[in-house]
Protein backbone atom coordinates (compact mmCIF):
# COMPACT_ATOMS: atom_id res chain seq x y z
CA UNK A 1 0.00 0.00 0.00
CA UNK A 2 2.84 2.40 0.83
CA UNK A 3 4.57 1.66 -2.48
CA UNK A 4 1.33 2.08 -4.42
CA UNK A 5 0.72 5.43 -2.74
CA UNK A 6 4.19 6.61 -3.77
CA UNK A 7 3.83 5.55 -7.39
CA UNK A 8 0.33 7.01 -7.63
CA UNK A 9 1.87 10.41 -6.86
CA UNK A 10 4.50 10.18 -9.59
CA UNK A 11 4.13 12.19 -12.74
CA UNK A 12 5.41 9.86 -15.43
CA UNK A 13 5.72 12.59 -18.03
CA UNK A 14 8.19 14.63 -16.04
CA UNK A 15 9.78 12.19 -13.60
CA UNK A 16 10.60 9.36 -16.01
CA UNK A 17 9.35 5.82 -16.41
CA UNK A 18 9.27 3.32 -13.59
CA UNK A 19 9.35 -0.03 -15.32
CA UNK A 20 10.40 -3.07 -13.29
CA UNK A 21 12.94 -5.48 -14.72
CA UNK A 22 13.47 -8.98 -13.32
CA UNK A 23 16.39 -11.20 -14.18
CA UNK A 24 14.34 -14.40 -13.88
CA UNK A 25 17.11 -16.13 -11.93
CA UNK A 26 17.78 -16.57 -8.25
CA UNK A 27 21.40 -15.48 -8.54
CA UNK A 28 24.70 -16.11 -10.34
CA UNK A 29 25.41 -19.62 -11.66
CA UNK A 30 28.18 -21.45 -9.77
CA UNK A 31 28.85 -24.06 -12.46
CA UNK A 32 27.45 -26.96 -10.44
CA UNK A 33 24.04 -28.61 -10.37
CA UNK A 34 21.99 -30.74 -8.00
CA UNK A 35 18.82 -32.80 -7.95
CA UNK A 36 15.62 -30.78 -8.13
CA UNK A 37 13.47 -30.69 -5.02
CA UNK A 38 9.96 -29.35 -4.66
CA UNK A 39 9.95 -25.57 -4.33
CA UNK A 40 13.27 -24.93 -6.10
CA UNK A 41 13.30 -21.75 -8.19
CA UNK A 42 16.76 -22.20 -9.71
CA UNK A 43 16.97 -22.64 -13.51
CA UNK A 44 16.71 -26.21 -14.78
CA UNK A 45 19.93 -27.84 -16.02
CA UNK A 46 18.45 -29.16 -19.27
CA UNK A 47 21.53 -31.15 -20.36
CA UNK A 48 21.89 -33.10 -17.14
CA UNK A 49 18.13 -33.59 -16.88
CA UNK A 50 17.93 -35.19 -20.35
CA UNK A 51 21.11 -37.19 -19.69
CA UNK A 52 19.52 -38.66 -16.56
CA UNK A 53 16.47 -39.70 -18.58
CA UNK A 54 18.63 -41.34 -21.30
CA UNK A 55 20.77 -43.14 -18.72
CA UNK A 56 17.66 -44.55 -17.07
CA UNK A 57 16.47 -45.91 -20.43
CA UNK A 58 19.87 -47.45 -21.26
CA UNK A 59 19.91 -49.54 -18.09
CA UNK A 60 16.54 -50.97 -19.02
CA UNK A 61 14.30 -49.18 -16.59
CA UNK A 62 12.18 -47.67 -19.35
CA UNK A 63 11.43 -48.32 -23.03
CA UNK A 64 11.01 -44.75 -24.27
CA UNK A 65 12.96 -41.68 -23.26
CA UNK A 66 10.64 -39.70 -21.04
CA UNK A 67 11.27 -37.32 -18.22
CA UNK A 68 10.46 -38.34 -14.67
CA UNK A 69 10.48 -36.06 -11.67
CA UNK A 70 13.68 -37.58 -10.30
CA UNK A 71 15.51 -36.84 -13.59
CA UNK A 72 15.40 -33.10 -13.09
CA UNK A 73 18.45 -31.21 -11.95
CA UNK A 74 18.83 -27.47 -11.36
CA UNK A 75 21.79 -25.15 -11.59
CA UNK A 76 23.29 -24.13 -8.27
CA UNK A 77 23.24 -20.35 -7.82
CA UNK A 78 24.60 -17.93 -5.30
CA UNK A 79 23.09 -14.61 -4.36
CA UNK A 80 25.17 -11.66 -5.54
CA UNK A 81 24.35 -8.22 -4.18
CA UNK A 82 23.85 -5.80 -7.04
CA UNK A 83 23.42 -2.66 -4.92
CA UNK A 84 23.88 -1.95 -1.23
CA UNK A 85 21.66 0.88 -0.02
CA UNK A 86 21.73 2.54 3.39
CA UNK A 87 18.61 4.59 4.12
CA UNK A 88 19.14 6.95 7.07
CA UNK A 89 15.96 8.44 8.56
CA UNK A 90 15.85 11.25 11.10
CA UNK A 91 13.85 9.91 14.05
CA UNK A 92 14.21 12.96 16.25
CA UNK A 93 11.21 14.62 17.92
CA UNK A 94 11.33 17.51 15.43
CA UNK A 95 10.01 15.10 12.79
CA UNK A 96 6.81 14.86 14.84
CA UNK A 97 6.68 18.60 15.55
CA UNK A 98 7.06 19.35 11.83
CA UNK A 99 4.53 16.65 10.90
CA UNK A 100 6.96 14.78 8.62
CA UNK A 101 7.43 11.51 10.50
CA UNK A 102 4.42 9.71 8.99
CA UNK A 103 5.58 10.50 5.45
CA UNK A 104 9.12 9.40 6.26
CA UNK A 105 7.95 6.05 7.59
CA UNK A 106 5.67 5.50 4.59
CA UNK A 107 8.61 6.23 2.31
CA UNK A 108 10.77 3.67 4.14
CA UNK A 109 8.07 1.02 3.78
CA UNK A 110 7.72 1.81 0.08
CA UNK A 111 11.46 1.66 -0.58
CA UNK A 112 11.84 -1.63 1.29
CA UNK A 113 8.96 -3.14 -0.68
CA UNK A 114 10.41 -1.97 -3.99
CA UNK A 115 13.91 -3.23 -3.20
CA UNK A 116 12.74 -6.64 -1.97
CA UNK A 117 10.33 -7.30 -4.83
CA UNK A 118 11.73 -5.57 -7.93
CA UNK A 119 15.42 -5.82 -7.01
CA UNK A 120 15.78 -8.94 -4.82
CA UNK A 121 19.57 -9.01 -5.23
CA UNK A 122 19.91 -5.58 -3.61
CA UNK A 123 20.75 -5.20 0.07
CA UNK A 124 18.86 -2.46 1.90
CA UNK A 125 19.46 -1.38 5.47
CA UNK A 126 17.26 1.18 7.22
CA UNK A 127 18.96 3.18 9.99
CA UNK A 128 17.05 5.59 12.22
CA UNK A 129 18.82 8.25 14.24
CA UNK A 130 17.86 10.48 17.15
CA UNK A 131 20.25 10.91 20.12
CA UNK A 132 21.77 7.62 18.93
CA UNK A 133 21.29 5.58 15.76
CA UNK A 134 20.17 2.00 15.30
CA UNK A 135 19.42 -0.48 12.55
CA UNK A 136 15.69 -0.93 11.95
CA UNK A 137 14.65 -4.41 10.83
CA UNK A 138 11.90 -4.69 8.16
CA UNK A 139 9.29 -6.10 10.56
CA UNK A 140 9.81 -3.08 12.85
CA UNK A 141 9.02 -0.44 10.23
CA UNK A 142 5.20 -0.39 10.48
CA UNK A 143 5.26 0.27 14.24
CA UNK A 144 8.34 2.49 14.32
CA UNK A 145 7.73 5.70 16.24
CA UNK A 146 9.70 8.93 16.48
CA UNK A 147 11.95 9.42 19.47
CA UNK A 148 11.03 11.79 22.29
CA UNK A 149 14.69 12.11 23.29
CA UNK A 150 16.48 15.22 22.04
CA UNK A 151 19.27 14.81 19.54
CA UNK A 152 20.01 14.30 15.84
CA UNK A 153 22.98 11.93 15.77
CA UNK A 154 23.87 11.84 12.09
CA UNK A 155 27.45 10.90 12.95
CA UNK A 156 26.39 7.57 14.49
CA UNK A 157 24.01 6.85 11.62
CA UNK A 158 26.76 7.37 9.03
CA UNK A 159 29.06 5.15 11.08
CA UNK A 160 26.52 2.29 10.99
CA UNK A 161 25.95 2.89 7.28
CA UNK A 162 29.69 2.61 6.64
CA UNK A 163 29.87 -0.70 8.50
CA UNK A 164 26.98 -2.03 6.42
CA UNK A 165 28.49 -0.89 3.11
CA UNK A 166 31.88 -2.37 3.99
CA UNK A 167 30.22 -5.80 4.02
CA UNK A 168 29.28 -5.33 0.35
CA UNK A 169 32.52 -4.14 -1.31
CA UNK A 170 31.61 -5.39 -4.79
CA UNK A 171 28.14 -3.85 -4.90
CA UNK A 172 27.01 -0.47 -6.16
CA UNK A 173 26.86 1.39 -2.85
CA UNK A 174 24.67 4.36 -2.03
CA UNK A 175 23.52 6.33 1.00
CA UNK A 176 20.20 8.18 1.25
CA UNK A 177 19.69 10.56 4.19
CA UNK A 178 16.35 12.10 5.21
CA UNK A 179 16.54 14.81 7.85
CA UNK A 180 14.94 18.07 8.96
CA UNK A 181 17.59 19.39 11.34
CA UNK A 182 21.30 20.00 11.85
CA UNK A 183 23.41 17.42 13.71
CA UNK A 184 23.03 18.09 17.42
CA UNK A 185 24.45 14.87 18.89
CA UNK A 186 27.39 12.54 18.43
CA UNK A 187 28.63 9.32 19.96
CA UNK A 188 30.96 9.45 22.95
CA UNK A 189 33.73 6.84 23.45
CA UNK A 190 31.50 5.25 26.09
CA UNK A 191 28.85 4.58 23.42
CA UNK A 192 26.37 7.13 24.74
CA UNK A 193 24.90 9.95 22.68
CA UNK A 194 25.90 13.50 23.66
CA UNK A 195 23.42 16.25 22.80
CA UNK A 196 23.81 20.02 22.72
CA UNK A 197 21.97 22.91 21.12
CA UNK A 198 23.08 24.85 19.20
CA UNK A 199 25.29 22.25 17.49
CA UNK A 200 28.67 22.04 19.18
CA UNK A 201 31.91 22.20 17.12
CA UNK A 202 32.75 18.68 18.36
CA UNK A 203 29.47 17.32 16.99
CA UNK A 204 29.96 18.96 13.61
CA UNK A 205 33.58 17.75 13.42
CA UNK A 206 32.63 14.16 14.23
CA UNK A 207 29.83 14.23 11.66
CA UNK A 208 32.04 15.72 8.95
CA UNK A 209 34.64 13.02 9.66
CA UNK A 210 32.06 10.34 8.87
CA UNK A 211 31.07 12.14 5.66
CA UNK A 212 34.74 12.22 4.65
CA UNK A 213 35.05 8.48 5.34
CA UNK A 214 32.08 7.88 3.08
CA UNK A 215 33.81 9.99 0.42
CA UNK A 216 36.97 7.87 0.70
CA UNK A 217 34.76 4.83 0.11
CA UNK A 218 33.66 6.56 -3.10
CA UNK A 219 30.04 6.50 -1.92
CA UNK A 220 28.04 9.64 -2.82
CA UNK A 221 25.33 10.70 -0.38
CA UNK A 222 21.91 11.90 -1.47
CA UNK A 223 20.51 14.32 1.11
CA UNK A 224 16.75 14.83 1.31
CA UNK A 225 16.18 18.05 3.22
CA UNK A 226 12.80 18.55 4.88
CA UNK A 227 11.75 22.01 6.01
CA UNK A 228 13.47 25.33 5.40
CA UNK A 229 15.97 25.56 8.27
CA UNK A 230 18.73 27.84 6.87
CA UNK A 231 21.36 26.26 9.14
CA UNK A 232 20.54 22.80 7.84
CA UNK A 233 20.56 24.08 4.25
CA UNK A 234 24.07 25.52 4.65
CA UNK A 235 25.37 22.39 6.35
CA UNK A 236 24.00 19.98 3.74
CA UNK A 237 25.23 22.12 0.84
CA UNK A 238 28.73 22.01 2.31
CA UNK A 239 28.52 18.24 2.85
CA UNK A 240 27.41 17.73 -0.75
CA UNK A 241 30.42 19.70 -1.97
CA UNK A 242 32.79 17.66 0.21
CA UNK A 243 31.28 14.31 -0.73
CA UNK A 244 30.22 14.82 -4.32
CA UNK A 245 26.60 14.00 -3.55
CA UNK A 246 23.56 16.20 -3.94
CA UNK A 247 20.84 17.87 -1.88
CA UNK A 248 17.15 17.69 -2.73
CA UNK A 249 14.82 20.04 -0.88
CA UNK A 250 11.50 18.21 -0.79
CA UNK A 251 8.08 18.60 0.77
CA UNK A 252 7.00 15.80 3.06
CA UNK A 253 4.15 14.69 0.80
CA UNK A 254 6.59 14.17 -2.12
CA UNK A 255 9.34 12.53 -0.07
CA UNK A 256 8.50 9.00 -1.22
CA UNK A 257 8.45 10.14 -4.84
CA UNK A 258 11.94 11.66 -4.64
CA UNK A 259 13.61 8.90 -2.58
CA UNK A 260 12.23 6.00 -4.65
CA UNK A 261 13.09 7.79 -7.91
CA UNK A 262 16.62 8.58 -6.69
CA UNK A 263 17.14 4.94 -5.71
CA UNK A 264 16.07 3.67 -9.14
CA UNK A 265 18.12 6.35 -10.90
CA UNK A 266 21.26 5.69 -8.85
CA UNK A 267 21.28 1.92 -9.31
CA UNK A 268 21.04 2.43 -13.09
CA UNK A 269 24.10 4.68 -13.00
Amino acid sequence: TALRAVFDSLDGTTRGSHEIRRSGAAGELTGTSRAWTFGDEQPVDVVRTVRNAVSRRMIGRDVDVSLHADDFEVHETETVTRAAVALLIDQSFSMVVNDTWRDAKTMALALHTLASTAYPLDALQVISFANVARVVHPHELPDLEASYVQGTNLQHALMLAGQFLDRHPGAQRMVLVVTDGEPTAHLLPSGEGWFTWPPAPETIAETVAQVDRMTRRRVPISWFRLGDDPGLARFLDEMARRNGGRVLAVSADRLGDYVVTDYVRSRRG
